[in-house]
């Protein structure tokens, strides 16, 4: 599509990202701001975009990626995770540390065609090894002395457009194996979120720190991603029934993620909790990183796809991944919800059937009837075509 002035969104299925029933209305965009929304709109002679059998929603939010491309071992660039599927904002969690993120903002956040966001790991050197594929094993608290909180704090003052909270990940492996660094990150990143106002973000997989504790730290606001991660500390019982302390901790307002990445989503896990217990995510994200990118994640409509199968409402699935990651983000005053005045960020999406292999961390497979896939965009008034996830030709009967 070629950017027009204006353009007017006609017979879609639009979802305002609040949660609510969509409703069949058409969509004005001028200026790169939305105008007017309603149903049977007339044309003033703007480009007219025909949506029917598409789904209208809010430009798409990936609330956990790793986009700091250039440096370490696990940033996508940008592009890779942004327009072209159907991601119009992405928040990077923590691939950078207080003596890296300069030059983050400065070389990728600047330069990207998405709003980027991101958490500064408590971790002074970042997210930029740790994979146990390329020796030598060392991660983001090898040693304990990274998590410095003086140096995090004024990195987050010192760049507050960007910066929105703090982020830590809590594995053993990535600790050298050494109780002590991983309670070094674990006080170091809620000591830099109280004494900068902001929310927080906690990997906990892996780790020899309790689940009990870490659930029962995290605050209204925090974020507890990796939800259905395989490991034995997640936060279920052997019958996929959640742990009391997980209820209560999204009694007091914590928000829980998927953040599927190369090995944190597991159906065994999934299942259960959704379908049998209703442990539904309040977020839906990838992770995604190089070692996931061409699967089991792909892009965020893929993971999105995962929660259609599973039987979660498609306008929860749209909530999931707009308004709701824009409030952890604390930017829903401008992103996640389709609303006149608004600028106009905007994806148009298809349920396409067919018979789609979707695959876990652990190489296990479900075959979707649908799937969801991300046709265009509009980022501030530009409009730009998607490039859908391809999958096995043999078993995909598109409609």
């Amino acid at each position: 599509m070629t950017p027009p002035s204006g353009s007017l969104i006609r017979n879609g299925l639009v979802y305002d990202g609040l949660g609510g029933p969509p409703q069949r209305f058409d969509v004005r965009v001028a200026d790169g701001t939305i105008t007017e929304i309603g149903p049977n709109l007339l044309s003033h002679g703007e480009e007219l975009i025909e949506a029917d059998g598409l789904i209208v929603a809010p430009g798409l939010i990936d609330l956990h990626t790793h986009v700091f491309s250039g440096i370490g071992l696990y940033s996508v660039d940008p592009v890779d995770a942004g327009l072209k599927t159907g991601v119009t904002s992405m928040l990077d969690t923590g691939t950078a540390g207080s003596l890296t993120y300069r030059n983050f903002e400065r070389f990728i956040i600047s330069q990207a065609a998405e709003d980027i966001y991101a958490l500064l790991n408590i971790s002074m050197i970042g997210a930029i090894q740790g994979h146990p594929d390329f020796p030598p094993f060392m991660g983001d608290l090898n040693d304990g002395r990274h998590a410095d909180v003086p140096s995090a704090v004024a990195c987050i003052k010192s760049h507050p457009q960007h910066l929105v909270g703090v982020k830590v990940r809590l594995t053993s492996g990535l600790a050298n194996f050494d109780e002590k660094n991983e309670w070094a990150g674990f006080d170091g990143v809620f000591a830099a979120a109280e004494q900068t106002g902001l929310p927080c973000m906690i990997h906990h997989a892996a780790s020899r720190i309790p689940t009990r504790r870490v659930l029962a730290t995290l605050r209204a606001a925090d974020t507890y991603t990796h939800l259905y991660h395989p490991h034995d500390d997640h936060g279920f019982d052997e019958y996929g029934a959640p742990l009391d302390a997980m209820w209560e901790a999204r009694e007091r307002g914590v928000l829980f993620d998927v953040g599927h990445g190369s090995g944190a989503f597991a159906w065994r896990v999934a299942e259960p909790a959704c379908q049998e217990h209703g442990f539904w995510p309040d977020a839906i994200s990838t992770d995604i990183h190089q070692f996931n990118k061409a699967g089991p994640v792909i892009d965020l409509p893929t993971t999105m796809s995962k929660f259609l199968y599973l039987g979660m409402p498609l306008e929860k699935i749209i909530q999931a991944t707009t308004s709701v990651p824009a409030a952890a983000m604390r930017k829903q005053h401008t992103l996640g919800s389709l609303q006149v005045g608004r600028p106009a960020d905007i994806v148009l999406m298809k349920r396409q059937r067919g018979e789609f292999p979707l695959v876990d961390a652990e190489k296990q497979t479900r075959i979707a009837p649908e799937r969801l896939i991300s046709i265009a965009v509009c980022k501030r008034g530009r409009w730009t075509n998607c490039h859908p996830a391809k999958c096995d030709a043999a078993m995909s009967v598109p409609t």
